[in-house]
């Protein structure tokens, strides 16, 4: 509310507040009795409006305050009616004088206060609405036999003489115990709506200012009883705003305040919640999308309301037939779990989605929309493509080689009488060759699938690498023999501690990589040197090189830069990843150096022996 709009409405109000008070003094100075009989008529009037909205909402209301409240009012109204026609000059009870009315007002009064008190107490506990009425009914039926039956009462105004001690004390009485409940409703503030709490406050305030002017009269006619009519008036013109105004013009800040808190909750959860959330309408139009939602797809929140939902789903494959067949028989009934769907984003851009549709019913269980739980599987579909490239790709690669060994074999079987030994001998080393390529493919492998399931476990030992070296070199030899290897190891290296079927592994991987991207005869080299309490091992080739933007898809799975790869080679894409896992498994770690044009070295660390160590 703009601050012009609300100094309006306070002056406004100020201003009828103002002319009311005027009006009702100009009335006492014409007829006390009629100003009294107004006063007290528009508390009683307040009163059964504060039990009629409490009592028949009050198996909706969460705070049982306002119920207490609300049976207590329509009891303290009973006997302000009493106190009116009471009230001497009315002529209703002349054999009683002007100390019944006093009485009554008294009664009032403390039930009044007593309830103020005792309403915050029952704000989260059970309340039966029945009891509390007749036990309320049965304290004033006694309290009214006191009066008029049994004249047991005290005495509270004398005429002639003014109020009694126990009318005075009773009034101050009265006052602290208003006070009391202040202090107890400040205690569960948090159960009430911080607009009703201030004019609840403001109301037995008021109360309170009225009780002390009560103490000082001495005519029931004069200028002090007055002054307390009129801040009485005021005090039940603070509760009709506090609790009839506020129940009947904005109900969730009075009787549904914790429906309201838990729905803002609830709104707050929605809004922040880490999956999409969409409400659509039966008619297919989004009503509601939380944050998450828009991020996901590149609106913003206000954006997507009113939309047709199938306009978010990509237009590829009949995606959108399909969304609008899945959403009918969602409204026939069926349930929509996890199917996957590809959606369109603001930018143009697609994303494939898992979606859950859950219904959205009225009271009476008819289905009025949905709520889909959206949650992105784009990478997860990246990857699962990925995999179904991998395994064709496993496929292909191992058909190759054992194309050629089962063909081999079955050629020198059938052929062997035409054959001569050269050639026989030739399609066995063709077959042996090609088990080596399919050994190492399978190898590479499982030693991924042990890292995968955490269960490679190192053997490792003090080993020569020279020995090492020269093992991985004549493993490639066998597949590739065009590709001299340079061994440039120093005198006094010392032993490593590893795993030698693994640092063979390492090594025959990066030499295999070295051969397949170098030309025809260039020569590879393989260097060592110790740098602290590591050896540094490096492989260089004479290849094409490699750019810095994609050194770092090197070691990724299934990467195998066409770009840089002769025609004729062949491979997974795995060598480089296994090399990687591997040397980190010895705690080392593996890097690469290249410059377009200038070759690459790979370089890796294993740890020196533990004597060298120690």
């Amino acid at each position: 509310m703009k601050p012009d709009t609300r100094y309006y409405r306070w002056l406004r109000n100020g201003l009828g507040g103002a002319v009311v008070m005027a009006a009702l003094y100009f009335f006492s100075l014409h007829s006390y009795i009629l100003f009294h009989s107004i006063a007290e008529i528009f508390s009683v009037i307040v009163a059964v409006g504060i039990f009629i909205i409490a009592w028949n909402s009050r198996r909706l209301i969460d705070n049982n305050y306002f119920v207490f409240i609300g049976i207590a009012f329509l009891f303290l109204g009973i006997v302000d009616l009493f106190h009116t026609l009471a009230y001497k000059g009315m002529g209703v009870f002349p054999e009683y004088g002007a100390n019944l009315a006093t009485q009554l007002w008294l009664v009032t009064r403390y039930l009044e206060s007593v309830s103020f008190f005792l309403a915050p107490l029952f704000i989260r506990r059970r309340l039966n609405s029945y009891y509390m009425f007749f036990g309320y009914g049965l304290a004033v039926v006694l309290l009214m036999a006191s009066i008029f039956y049994w004249d047991i009462f005290p005495t509270a105004f004398i005429d002639g003489s003014g109020l009694t001690p126990f009318k005075v004390i009773s009034e101050y009485v009265i006052g602290a115990i208003l006070a009391a409940s202040i202090f107890l409703l400040y205690r569960r503030r948090d159960y009430f709506d911080r607009g009703v709490l201030r004019l609840l406050y403001a109301a037995t305030a008021v109360s309170i200012a009225a009780e002390l002017s009560f103490t000082l009269y001495v005519d029931v006619y004069g200028l002090l009883n007055l002054i307390g009519h009129f801040l009485e008036i005021v005090a039940f013109y603070l509760i009709y705003k506090a609790i009839i105004e506020t129940g009947l013009v904005r109900p969730y800040n009075l009787l549904f305040r914790n429906l309201k808190q838990s729905e803002e909750q609830y709104r707050d959860l929605y809004e922040e919640a880490p999956n999409a959330y969409l409400s659509v309408g039966i008619d297919g139009r989004i009503e509601r999308a939380n944050r998450r939602t828009a991020e996901l797809l590149g609106y913003r929140p206000e954006e997507m309301v009113g939309r047709p939902v199938f306009e978010l789903y990509a237009d590829t494959a009949g995606a959108r037939g399909r969304a609008r067949e899945l959403f009918r028989k969602f409204l026939d009934g069926e349930q929509i779990q996890d199917e996957e769907m590809e959606m369109r984003r603001a930018d143009g851009s697609h994303i494939w989605v898992r979606r859950s549709v859950r219904p959205i019913k009225d009271n009476k269980g008819q289905t009025i929309g949905s709520r889909l739980q959206i949650v992105d599987v784009t990478e997860h579909k990246k990857l699962n493509d990925l995999k179904d490239e991998f395994i064709g790709l496993v496929s292909h690669e191992l058909r190759s080689p054992m194309t050629v060994i089962t063909g081999a074999i079955n050629t020198a079987l059938t052929e062997a009488e035409r054959l001569s030994p050269e050639e026989t001998r030739q399609l066995l080393e063709d077959a042996a060759k090609e088990a080596d390529t399919l050994s190492n493919i399978l190898g590479n492998l499982l030693e991924l699938t042990r890292i995968r399931a955490n269960r490679l476990t190192l053997h490792a030992e003090e080993i020569s690498l020279k020995k090492v070296v020269q093992a991985a070199i004549d493993e490639v030899n066998r597949l590739s023999s065009d590709h001299p290897v340079d061994v440039n190891l120093p005198r006094d290296l010392p032993p490593v501690y590893a795993d030698e079927l693994r640092l063979e592994r390492i090594l025959y991987n990066l030499l295999e990589n070295a051969a397949k991207y170098s030309p025809a005869e260039s020569r590879i080299q393989v260097t060592a040197r110790t740098e602290d309490d590591h050896l540094v091992i490096s492989v260089s080739d004479r290849g094409p090189g490699i750019s810095r933007a994609d050194q770092a898809r090197l070691f990724a799975p299934f990467e195998r830069l066409e770009e840089y790869r002769p025609d004729s080679t062949r491979g997974l894409g795995l060598g480089l990843l296994v090399c990687r896992r591997l040397v980190e498994a010895h705690g080392g770690r593996i890097w690469i150096e290249s410059e377009l044009g200038r070759g690459a070295t790979f370089s890796f660390t294993m740890p020196l022996s533990q004597e060298e160590t120690g």
